[in-house]
């Protein structure tokens, strides 16, 4: 019996060789293969990591999997970071521990939360490492059982839902993720968000209350509750569930159209789409419920600044390379080495793994063009999950995935065709690169923010695996006919799942030793909240990863860090002292202070330490770097005769003394272009308007003096604080100016406003080389004096 590609009846199943005692007649029969993929895939798991299981055994020390310190530092500090978060009942999404003390928002970070919910209560019982490598299991383990049962729902034989499960739990993206990626190597709620999605979607229609509650409890709410659990983890991993959503509503619809059009008969439209597509709503409402709270801020902050956006070339630098949807990892243990072609390409360094495997690929191929079925069925009888029987719409076939599988490749390709490290150009324009359907969408609102093509191979290994789970279903109804389902399954499937290992071969994979000196844990130790210096200054996002990782042991705020979507943290370079342990030339900024103004900002901000790292990168193999300008700026800001409060062969930390009398000091504000160098000293421009801003311990009184020099023509200079008219002369050549009276100083924070009323003028303008920018004055040696008595 035949079936058109739309149709809702089944396909006619042929007798069936197998005999009677070998067809599972029982739902324990069901149960007892749950246990068996479990099993299965903590084997696997094990496997595939290998040795990550080994880190678990007593002495195995800090280590984990993957050889990116700077993303594995930053991942051990998410688990430890959301613990932190979630047992002092604060948000996790914001911190002031790290770029302290300005709040710095997590919403684009990549923090995976779940990750870190779960680690909670682990990390009462185990170490920050150890809970880590729990997690990397896991989530293997619950990727490979959530595509178990994704693939035996559609696939309906145990067999092809092991084969599917380990074709998307150990594809070569996944197994690529262990290199320090936790957040992604997190995708085990996929499978399962789209399992009970097809399950709510094509499930019986409503007859009665009854029913939609069943409905609702069994299988809208596990949607999208899963959903949710998705964006708890990765963004990038919510946006392609939600495309996959978008795909089947536009399935539901084309699949109307079809059917009516081929059968000339009416179908009803209501059962046929608007029912399915209400389902489609309420599971989406359900997730954007549970969601709004994290949503809500992250689209809020997404209106009001963009900093999250990738620079032009992001996307081009992390597409994927056609070749190396075809070419073995650079991981393979046995035969990588002589695949190292991408060493050479622009984007070499780029770590991203697409390959397809051949096993996968073959089975695909079966699946599509061994049958003529839409939904290739094993011969024997098989048990049918309650979830299945009564379903009155079939969930997609075959095509569908397999289109799915070649729109997910085109989007991973990027905005440009690249084949073995070159962009291809079009035959008649050699000119123009050959465009790709990622160019289409990249500039469209909230897709805008991805820059990483490359992850859209985790769908397409989700939908490949789906289509080998068929070709395992036709080889069943294919090959070696005299022998039983159980043999013909287990032979296929060990068969299908040791190629697949020898493909991708990646065990033993990498593990690094992740250790903390030990002045950390005792600095730990200390009561109370205070603030830590770590020097040298932080100059790539290295030195933030490992600072935020030894920050796990003590608990201190730092003045540093390394957040996915990087934005300004400016407080170092426009704070006195800290400013002169940043710059370490001797030189200063705009602002004219003594050693008691910089510990008076110090006692402010409760920096009870200045950290001397004597290795800026710790464990990476650099040139050494001298540290010296470093030690002679604490001698700057300490006393020369400072001496080291803790001293080993990694750190030299000095103790912040507290001020003799603490005074009010000045911070560069907003609106000035950076310090610059000159005869006179150290400098900024301000244009039109730029502020200062004022801390205070008490109130009191003190004048302004500064000097300042004008570009162009002489104009005026005005000095608002607050709203306080304090300053106003015209400024031309460069001079010493002071405030006529002084100034009344709130105890707290206050402002200094510069302000020039006569505009600005660039000098490229005036002649004086190219510089566009559009100045007034040049503003230093400010300072605040106090009112004699």
């Amino acid at each position: 019996m035949t079936q058109s590609p739309f149709s809702d009846t089944t396909i006619k199943q042929e007798p069936s060789p197998v005999p009677s005692e070998a067809q599972p007649a029982r739902e324990g029969i069901w149960k007892r293969w749950h246990l068996g993929a479990l099993l299965m895939h903590i084997g696997l798991a094990v496997l595939f990591t290998w040795p990550l299981v080994l880190n678990f055994l007593p002495g195995a020390g800090t280590t984990v999997p993957g050889f990116m310190r700077e993303d594995r530092d930053q991942n051990l500090w998410n688990l430890w970071w959301t613990r932190h978060a979630l047992l002092g009942g604060n948000n996790p999404f914001v911190t002031n521990l790290i770029w302290y003390p300005t709040p710095t928002s997590l919403y684009y970070h990549t923090l995976a939360v779940f990750n870190g919910i779960i680690a909670t209560p682990l990390m009462f019982l185990f170490s920050l490492t150890t809970t880590y490598n729990i997690v990397v299991l896991f989530s293997f383990v619950m990727t490979g059982y959530g595509g178990f049962l994704l693939v035996y729902y559609l696939c309906r034989n145990r067999w092809a839902a092991l084969v599917g499960s380990v074709v998307f739990a150990y594809s070569a993206y996944h197994v690529a993720t262990m290199r320090s990626l936790l957040q992604l190597i997190s995708l085990e709620w996929v499978p399962f968000f789209i399992l009970f999605f097809l399950m709510a979607v094509f499930a019986k229609s409503w007859t009665s209350r009854r029913d939609f509650a069943g409905w609702l409890w069994r299988r809208a709410l596990p949607a999208g509750f899963f959903l949710f659990l998705v964006s708890l983890v990765d963004w990038y991993y919510t946006m392609y569930s939600l495309m996959l959503v978008g795909l089947i509503a536009l399935y539901l619809l084309l699949r109307y159209l079809v059917e009516r059009r081929r059968t000339d008969s009416t179908v009803a439209f209501s059962r046929q789409v608007l029912e399915p597509w209400a389902r489609i709503g309420l599971c989406i409402a359900i997730y954007a419920i549970l969601i709004s709270p994290i949503l809500i801020p992250t689209i809020r902050e997404l209106r009001s600044t963009n900093y999250m956006l990738p620079a032009p070339d992001a996307a081009l630098s992390h597409s994927a390379d056609l070749l190396t949807f075809f070419q073995p990892m650079r991981g393979h243990q046995l035969w990588g080495r002589f695949f190292l072609n991408r060493d050479n390409w622009p984007y070499g360094a780029d770590r991203y793994e697409v390959y397809f495997t051949y096993t996968a690929l073959a089975l695909a191929g079966i699946a599509l063009f061994a049958t003529r079925a839409l939904r290739p069925k094993a011969s024997a009888v098989r048990t049918t999950p309650p979830a299945q029987s009564g379903a009155r719409i079939k969930p997609p076939g075959k095509w569908f995935w397999a289109a799915l599988v070649l729109l997910f490749f085109l989007l991973a390709l990027g905005p440009v065709l690249q084949i073995n490290g070159s962009q291809i150009q079009w035959i008649f324009s050699p000119q123009i690169p050959l465009v790709m359907p990622y160019k289409l969408i990249e500039g469209l609102p909230i897709l805008n923010i991805s820059r990483s093509p490359d992850r859209f191979d985790m769908p397409l290994t989700l939908c490949l695996s789906i289509l080998a789970g068929y070709g395992v279903n036709v080889l069943l109804s294919r090959v070696w006919p005299r022998l039983t389902q159980a043999r013909r399954g287990a032979y296929i499937s060990v068969a299908a799942i040791g190629l697949i290992a020898l493909e991708l071969f990646p065990f033993p994979y990498p593990q690094l030793k992740a250790d903390i000196p030990g002045w950390y844990a005792e600095l730990g130790k200390e009561q109370g909240d205070f603030s830590i210096l770590d020097l040298p200054p932080q100059d790539d996002f290295w030195h933030g990863a490992y600072r935020m990782y030894y920050q796990t042991a003590h608990g201190k705020a730092i003045f540093g860090g390394y957040i996915s979507r990087e934005y300004p943290h400016p407080f170092l370079e426009s704070t006195p002292g800290y400013q002169e342990l940043t710059y370490v030339d001797g030189s200063g900024d705009m602002f004219a202070e003594d050693r008691n103004t910089w510990l008076s900002a110090f006692a402010q901000y409760n920096t009870r330490y200045i950290v001397l790292q004597k290795s800026r990168a710790p464990h990476r193999i650099d040139p050494p770097v001298d540290v010296t300008p470093s030690r002679d700026a604490i001698h700057l800001v300490l006393g020369a005769d400072a001496k080291p409060y803790h001293e080993d062969a990694e750190l030299e930390v000095y103790r912040v003394p507290p001020p003799a009398v603490q005074v009010p000091f000045m911070s560069v504000g907003d609106g000035w272009e950076p310090r610059e160098l000159g005869p006179n000293g150290s400098f900024r421009w301000l244009g039109d308007r730029a502020t200062v801003r004022i801390d205070a311990p008490s109130a009191g009184q003190a004048y302004l003096s500064f000097r300042a020099a004008g570009i162009g023509p002489p104009r005026r200079l005005q000095i608002f604080h607050g709203d306080q008219l304090i300053f106003d002369e015209t400024v031309s050549a460069l001079q010493t100016y002071k405030t006529s009276g002084p100034l009344g100083i709130p105890q707290g924070v206050s402002t200094l406003t510069f302000s020039s009323p006569d505009g600005t003028i660039s000098p490229s303008e005036l002649g004086m080389g190219d510089d566009p920018r559009r100045l007034s004055f040049a503003i230093l040696d400010a300072s605040l004096e106090p009112v004699q008595k």
